[in-house]
């Protein structure tokens, strides 16, 4: 498999983002390995919260989180999936699959860094990837937090009576502009839809791992893979994760935002279906995008504090 690995100056003097990169190996699935970048920070005897980001960030969008976490004793770990970040990035864009990225993520966590009583938290893509890394591992994730994310599903034995899912219109759409724009910056994407005045040192942040339009397939990919369409495959395997997650009966805490372009009623799909979901009523945040961690970064760290002391103490 052919893969860039961006550069290493790429990532100097990033704002907010002093981290030391850390990396583990995962099977390509077609022979050959692939590095994957880590971010650990904080005593690495404390409580391990893990975090999974979407599409189209990095692990810089939890820089806040990051540090408040560490500051307060745990042990903060957040990955970049293959295709972003400082991990590596397959060139070809049938190199992605939503099976890839879950088996890469499984890896890279449970086997290789392992990681053990953990708790989750997880935005966008980073939800079903991690919900159904999950689904596999529930006796080494001791909580969950899920944001601005859902678990899209279809029961497969019930038939397609339509192709088309319902209210995807938009995503098609964009689906459809992703696919001839190669030189997508979706790191002006992100700072669209947030409703903060991104600095633009934070936009040349989020744009540092991408030198040229050869880096952004893998982002570029996630947005082919949003299941618009009812015989795509990942719906399938998320009812499949799903039935599995119905055993997981730990904290599961929907932390959302109240202008979420993308995904505003996802906590919908797993509450109450997922049975640690039920004494946790989703909380709605204020003054929100769907990149909530960049508009309300504070109040977020507060609340995901909150909700570890609620059950530690």
């Amino acid at each position: 498999m052919e893969y860039n690995r961006s550069s290493d100056s790429n990532f100097e003097n990033l704002t907010d983002y002093p981290f030391a990169p850390n990396y583990v190996e995962v099977d390509d699935q077609e022979g050959g390995k692939l590095r994957m970048h880590y971010v650990d920070e904080g005593p690495k005897d404390g409580q391990t919260v893990v975090m999974i980001h979407g599409n189209p960030t990095w692990s810089y969008m939890w820089r806040n989180l990051i540090t408040v976490l560490a500051d307060n004793g745990y042990r903060a770990i957040a990955i970049d999936h293959i295709g972003a970040g400082r991990s590596d990035k397959p060139t070809k864009m049938s190199d992605y699959t939503i099976a890839r990225h879950e088996a890469w993520v499984k890896q890279a966590l449970f086997e290789e860094v392992g990681v053990k009583d953990a708790h989750f938290i997880l935005h966008d893509w980073g939800g079903i990837i991690g919900l159904r890394a999950i689904a596999d591992n529930q006796d080494k994730v001791s909580s969950i937090i899920m944001s601005n994310t859902g678990l899209a599903n279809r029961d497969p034995d019930k038939p397609i009576t339509k192709m088309a899912r319902k209210g995807a219109g938009f995503l098609r759409a964009f689906q459809l502009w992703i696919r001839f724009n190669k030189g997508w910056r979706h790191w002006k994407t992100i700072a669209k839809f947030a409703l903060s005045d991104m600095p633009q040192a934070v936009i040349d942040s989020y744009a540092a791992p991408y030198p040229d339009k050869s880096y952004l397939t893998g982002h570029r990919q996630f947005t082919q893979m949003l299941p618009t369409r009812n015989d795509n495959p990942i719906l399938k395997e998320n009812w499949q994760a799903l039935q599995k997650l119905k055993n997981f009966e730990k904290p599961f805490l929907n932390l959302f935002s109240d202008k979420d372009q993308i995904a505003p009623k996802g906590y919908k799909s797993v509450r109450p279906a997922i049975p640690g979901t039920r004494d946790y009523e989703p909380i709605i945040l204020k003054g929100g995008s769907h990149f909530l961690l960049e508009d309300i970064p504070q109040e977020y760290a507060c609340e995901v504090l909150k909700f570890y002391e609620s059950f530690s103490a």
